[in-house]
């Protein structure tokens, strides 16, 4: 498997280093640009809608599915004919109609790939042509297959047609370099949920009138500042990420044209009031942010877009006056004590795990405890903790995937051999990855719980405290855990 994702890799390799494909590659943009060019404003509406702008997201991924689906449906129908499962007769008539059926699909995803590759360059421009050349053959391979099959010559039909699907499944790879590998036609804009608040940027006197300006702000989580064009234009300052979301395009280099603003790489435009892409090839909308003046300084907030789950003071405050202000259980520990006591006591288990030799039949016993641990410690988390710290805290969906990822690592260690090297391998990997999963909550949704108040964080505790023994005493549920565990180790 690895020796061939390596040649594979090798190829597209070789194939981004052919710059003899830039002259006619270049060729072949510029005199489609022509043609646009010297048709106006009915070429630009055209455009938009094969790059998708109209529907907010690139189609060509949407239309790519019918070939590939039709001319798979047929090349399935026809091993099965071949075979004698299906009848002969049936199976022709359906395969020739999905060939028919793919082959309008290729022809439309290739004028909506056409559109969004004449905005690429260098190696990705050659691997797009390439893309091109072989889901072309694929095209007419798949025609040609049609016009055999009537004219009676079914079995050569076939052949054709089984060339032209693996020729597909080819260029439907180059296609999947281009979007998962080089990132072509994802979003590309920075989506940082700073400033939550506003924050002064610019004084208004140092801003000229339809003339974007870049500020920064900065994103702690990610270490970095974040870009963002500000735009004068009458009484009104705008304010939209400085940063493409098309190919990451510097929009505070661009310029004023109709009420948008207009991306100096490849044109994009975006409505400066909304975000939103008013011309392609860009299909996604800008970061927004909210605007104001104070004492003559410009302040921006960030607009979050519908689905975000980002904490502000506001959101803590409102969560805050929904807690417990008095009561609740004074003498139990707080929820983050109890939940770094369990994690204390996960890693002294790591430690007699990895203490214990390898020829000792403890070494298994003691992973078994380890496991049911880990465990009821997701399970109180998942069920008690999460939910409670969800709103004032960022970091709940983080814990939640490395949860998955310290269950999966668990399930691989518990079929290994406990005396093997494997095994230990695998243990100091699940304990180095129990540290991080624990070390973050310590360092930060520990520190951001504290906002729930005391009295609320020890009624949590407690809730949290009894859950856990409740785990560990009841009979059912240590079954339950037991059945789990051995099913992991017998598989």
């Amino acid at each position: 498997m690895r020796s061939r994702l390596q040649a594979a890799d090798a190829a597209i390799g070789r194939i981004e280093a052919a710059k003899w494909l830039d002259q006619p590659g270049y060729g072949i943009g510029n005199a489609l640009a022509r043609l646009t060019q010297m048709v106006g404003r009915p070429s630009e509406r055209l455009r938009n809608a094969l790059h998708g702008t109209w529907y907010g997201h690139p189609i060509h991924p949407i239309l790519v599915t019918v070939p590939i689906g039709t001319w798979t449906l047929a090349f399935g129908l026809d091993v099965l004919a071949e075979l004698g499962v299906v009848r002969d007769q049936a199976a022709a008539q359906a395969a020739n109609t999905a060939l028919k059926a793919g082959a309008v699909g290729a022809v439309m995803a290739a004028a909506a790939g056409i559109a969004d590759w004449q905005y690429t360059a260098g190696r990705d421009r050659r691997v797009g042509m390439v893309h091109a050349m072989v889901n072309s053959t694929s095209l007419a391979l798949n025609v040609a297959s049609i016009v055999l099959r009537g004219r009676g010559r079914r079995s050569q039909g076939r052949l054709v047609s089984a060339t032209g699907w693996v020729c597909m499944a080819a260029g439907g790879y180059l296609g999947g370099h281009l979007v998962y590998r080089r990132r072509i036609g994802v979003d590309q804009a920075d989506r940082s949920p700073e400033p939550r608040d506003f924050k002064p940027v610019l004084a208004l006197d140092e801003l000229e009138d339809n003339k974007p300006r870049r500020v920064e702000v900065w994103d702690a989580d990610v270490r970095q500042s974040i870009g963002v064009a500000l735009v004068k234009r009458g009484d009104r300052v705008h304010a939209m990420g400085a940063r493409c979301s098309h190919a990451g395009g510097p929009l505070d280099q661009g310029w004023i044209l109709e009420g948008t603003l207009v991306c100096p790489w490849h044109g994009s435009r975006f409505d400066l009031g909304t975000g939103h892409a008013v011309s392609g090839p860009s299909t996604c909308p800008q970061p927004r942010y909210q605007t104001r003046v104070r004492d003559g300084v410009i302040e921006i907030r960030r607009e979050q877009e519908p689905g975000d789950e980002i904490v502000t003071d506001e959101t803590v405050a409102r969560v805050v006056r929904h807690t417990v202000a008095e009561g609740g259980v004074p003498h139990a520990k707080k929820a983050d004590e109890v939940l770094f006591e369990h994690h204390q006591f996960m890693r002294r288990l790591f430690e007699r795990v990895e203490a214990t030799p390898r020829g000792d039949p403890q070494r298994r016993d003691l992973m078994r405890v380890l496991a049911s641990e880990l465990e009821i410690h997701e399970h109180i988390e998942d069920k008690l903790f999460y939910p409670a710290v969800r709103s004032i805290s960022e970091d709940v969906e983080v814990a939640h995937a490395e949860h998955r990822q310290l269950a999966d690592l668990l399930a691989a260690t518990l079929k290994l051999d406990a005396s093997s090297p494997e095994f230990e391998e695998h243990v100091r990997a699940l304990h180095a990855g129990l540290n991080h999963h624990a070390g973050s909550e310590e360092q930060s949704m520990f520190v951001e719980v504290q906002r729930l108040g005391e009295a609320r964080l020890r009624e949590l505790g407690h809730e949290l405290e009894t859950m856990l023994e409740q785990q560990r005493t009841s009979a059912f549920q240590r079954a339950f855990r037991a059945l789990k565990i051995s099913l992991l180790e017998a598989v």
